[in-house]
């Protein structure tokens, strides 16, 4: 068993930390289902209940070296991603006196040395005994035209800015016209999707051009996403789109800025043409503009790269250990290098034969170092509150870089369980709070491939994973406490921030880069120790002010044991939390922008303001754009203000609440209130639509009085339903102009809503079938919608079955659809549910981020209007 050794003691992740702090944040988060038996390629599951800890230090023979020398490699690594950081010009676009496109240095050590598919045409096929297919970029071009490009990347290519100038570079970077020594070529490897083995995958639209060495020697892969069709795009176009091109560029150029490993962008181009994309898998597909990037790294090699191979028997592990080979020469030489006077020995448990000597084994040094490298990017990915949305095997860098920008997002509202992937949603295996375990889960994927190639064996597979939580660790406590300004780490002191910040949705960028305004002065009076916080704090009630006020006054006594002054340690974290990240509606209003033809907001966005106290975030580009305009954009790294008033409500009579929404929804019409929503429940009720079903009543009023319950008619869609103790009901009083909503629109929404809630607890929910409304488990309803709109103004709205008294559904003809069941939440998982206010928060939570709701007024246990002014 590959984890015979492994003996994990301290908690891992994110999840741990905020769950060791407080009992009730637990059970916000989701529910993991799957353990690990790296055992088997095909069958491999993980739990993130995990942890790992250092096991022991090398000998103390003159001639050994320290641990952290034999780390040092993975922060020089890292140090030089930071370093290649743009330096603005003063006059924005000086010239390099590099090198014209046709004098670049092309190696091709890949193709060259690794065995290749002996066909080269891109029909869909399995490849076998082969790491690439030769196969030339295939795209449909017409006039193309560049939207963007990266000087500081031009800049360690040696390529002459004027390159960028010319008016065949967009046919040269679209792939239209190949470059003399060009060699161009697909990848092939496999990988595990959402914890399942996938088998072949390979770069089904990516095509890359071929290696250019540069006058430092330094190797960089060039590869353009969105060329065309390869043996490796299955059923699928080998195209992209300008949408998701605008967000690969700009996200890989904000990693950068940031400090954290990734590959780059050369260039963005559109091909002209458009292509057919379903953007929300909802049988709605339109044209979009095509597009292609050029992406650059050292190496595109994933942990795929190995798995396909391995998992292929032993005709294919020579290929294996010829992957590693040459991965370890071209970009790993300091282990091909290592001598036995540089023997790194480390102890993986009590007996004399669990030493672990990295250098008996080169391939054990190579999988640790990987490892290193994987825990360190997931660790900065954390303290800027990124999260990857498709932590796939196939999408896991050996070089330990941010790769593939498919769904991403950085956090707004602090919320652990964020995932920007809707495939994702049922089991939110990739959510911020799980990415750390899921790194795990990789490697181990990875180290059972070596394993299974013989390039490495069970101690070694097993202390790479230990590497790996010691590293994660030892990076994330460092980066917290840099983030804090506090002198050591402190458990306790960032448990309890985290969970105050997730009960309150705190802005997470935002938040650090405030926290730096507090004073260390322990004698300051309670109700000022609030104050510098106010604008990341908004509308706290009571309760919510007293427990960051706790959390407000143990914090400075950290500080005011540091004896740094406020100013050294203000500079210090601001010098580590970034100002500006790279907001969702910032990537979408440059693509709203580049689709009808203009590319300046994209140029402002990819511009970093200049003389600010900052972390910087994306490269200058095409056009030269002032700094207020970025300033305008990002703000101080702040969002487009949408605000929600939630009411909970509790218990509330049927008739008072229409009452209330009907005062609500008048007030919203004039403007004088905001977008709103109650969140309440009823006392046993019938309602009946306006269609008037009567029929579907299936007892009498004499009988429903017995049974303590009342009937209602109301002006809303649908027909009959119920509400009653524990269902949560959501009635929103929204403005569907304001929001930029259709009807249709809106009622997906909510149906997504429902979805997504069930989700959290492993339930897999869906949409019923035609006729079937509402939101459904198989054949068992568990959320009823009913809407009204009026001027565009919303009421009513959905009710989801926690845990009621199903009985109640027995008697009526729910929604008026016959012979079927109602199910809940409770009747699907089985299980003892967290207390319903916990549940009807999350519902709530879910119904803000699908709205795009960025700060939520909360009023508790709110009243009628007969009893308090609702405004």
């Amino acid at each position: 068993m590959l984890l015979s050794h492994f003996s994990p003691k301290s908690p891992l992740s994110l999840r741990s930390l905020i769950s060791s702090s407080s009992t009730s944040y637990s059970s916000l988060l989701p529910r993991p289902k799957f353990r690990l038996d790296p055992s088997s390629l095909g069958k491999s599951h993980f739990s993130t209940s995990f942890a790992c800890r250092r096991r022991c230090v090398s000998s103390c023979s003159s001639d050994r070296v320290s641990m952290e020398s034999a780390t040092s490699s993975v922060d020089a690594v890292t140090a030089d991603f930071k370093n290649q950081s743009l330096s603005v010009e003063g006059n924005g676009a000086g010239k390099t006196g590099g090198l014209k496109l046709e004098d670049l240095n092309w190696d091709n050590s890949f193709v060259k040395i690794l065995p290749g598919d002996p066909r080269s045409d891109p029909l869909p096929r399995q490849v076998y005994h082969a790491c690439y297919t030769k196969v030339s970029p295939s795209a449909e071009v017409e006039n193309p035209q560049l939207v963007a490009w990266s000087e500081s990347v031009a800049r360690f290519l040696d390529l002459d800015l004027e390159e960028f100038e010319r008016p065949d570079f967009p046919l040269y970077f679209s792939g239209a016209s190949l470059m003399a020594g060009s060699v161009p070529y697909a990848q092939n490897y496999g990988g595990h999707q959402f914890g399942s083995w996938a088998g072949q995958l390979g770069d089904g639209r990516a095509i890359t051009l071929g290696e250019v060495l540069n006058s430092k020697s330094e190797r960089w892969e060039l590869q353009l996403k969105g060329a065309g069709k390869t043996p490796y795009s299955r059923f699928a176009d080998g195209l992209a789109v300008l949408r998701s091109s605008v967000r690969e560029f700009l996200c890989s150029e904000a990693m950068n800025h940031l400090g954290i490993p990734t590959t780059r962008a050369l260039s963005l181009v559109t091909t002209g043409k458009f292509v057919t994309r379903d953007m929300f898998y909802d049988g709605n597909p339109k044209d979009e503009p095509g597009a292609i990037v050029c992406r650059v790294a050292p190496s595109f090699l994933r942990f795929g790269s190995y798995q396909l191979h391995a998992s292929r028997g032993k005709e294919d592990l020579e290929i294996v250990r010829a992957l590693a080979d040459y991965a370890i020469k071209h970009h790993f030489p300091h282990i091909e290098n290592m001598t036995q006077s540089e023997s790194l020995s480390f102890t993986t448990g009590e007996d004399e034969d669990s030493i672990v000597d990295l250098t008996s084994n080169k391939y054990a040094a190579w999988a640790v170092e990987i490892s290193e490298r994987t825990a360190s990017l997931f660790a900065r990915w954390q303290g800027v509150g990124f999260t990857h949305g498709v932590l796939n095997t196939d999408n896991m860098s050996i070089l330990g870089l941010t790769i593939d920008y498919g769904p991403f997002g950085f956090l707004d509202a602090f919320d652990p369980s964020f995932t920007p992937n809707t495939t994702d949603l049922p089991g939110r295996r990739y959510c911020f709070a799980n990415q750390p375990d899921v790194g795990l889960w990789n490697i181990a994927q990875f180290g059972a491939a070596l394993s299974t190639a013989g390039l490495i064996n069970e101690k070694e597979a097993n202390y790479a994973m230990e590497r790996y939580g010691t590293k994660f660790m030892d990076e994330y406590q460092a980066i917290m406490t840099r983030k804090l300004g506090i002198p050591k780490y402190n458990k306790q002191l960032i448990g309890k921030l985290l969970n105050n910040m997730a009960v309150d949705k705190v802005d997470y960028t935002n938040f650090f880069r405030t926290l730096s305004n507090l004073k260390a002065d322990p004698n300051l009076p309670e109700d000022e120790l609030l104050v510098p916080l106010k604008s990341v704090l908004l509308d706290i009630g009571k309760e919510r002010k007293e427990a960051w006020t706790t959390w407000v006054q143990s914090y400075i006594q950290e500080l005011a044991a540091s004896g740094i002054s406020d100013e050294q340690r203000k500079a210090q974290m601001n010098s580590v939390n970034p100002k500006y990240i790279l907001r969702n509606y910032l990537c979408q209003t440059a693509i709203d922008a580049a689709e009808v033809g203009d590319y300046s907001e994209v140029a402002a966005i990819s511009t970093p303001p200049s003389g600010d106290d900052t972390c910087p975030v994306i490269v200058r580009r095409n056009a030269a754009v002032s700094c207020g305009k970025v300033q305008q954009s990002f703000g101080e790294g702040m969002r487009l203000p949408r605000s929600l008033n939630v009411w909970k409500m509790g218990t509330v009579n049927y008739l008072e609440a229409l009452k209330l929404q009907e005062k609500l929804v008048t007030e919203r019409k004039a403007q004088k209130i905001g977008d709103t929503l109650l969140c309440l429940q009823h006392p046993p009720t019938y309602t009946l639509g306006k269609r008037r079903t009567e029929h579907n009543l299936l007892i009498s009023e004499s009988e429903l009085r017995n049974i303590g319950a009342q009937l209602h008619y109301t002006e809303r869609g649908g027909d009959i339903t119920y509400h009653g103790p524990g269902q949560a009901v959501l009635y929103p009083i929204l403005s569907l102009r304001e929001i930029g909503f259709g009807a249709r629109k809106y009622v997906e929404q909510l149906e997504l809503t429902m979805i997504e809630l069930a989700s959290l607890y492993g339930v897999k929910a869906s949409v019923g079938e035609k006729g079937e409304t509402g939101v459904w488990v198989g054949d068992g309803k568990i959320g009823a919608i009913g809407v009204r709109i009026s001027a565009g103004i919303t009421s009513h709205g959905l009710a989801f079955n926690i845990d009621p008294d199903l009985n109640y559904f027995k008697n009526i003809v729910p929604c008026g659809i016959a012979d079927k069941r109602v199910t809940s939440l409770r009747e699907e998982t089985g299980t003892v549910l967290p207390t319903e206010d916990i549940v009807h928060d999350q519902l709530i939570s879910c119904f803000a981020r699908l709205f795009g709701f960025s700060n939520l007024v909360w009023k508790e246990n709110g009243s009628c209007p007969e009893t308090k002014d609702l405004r």
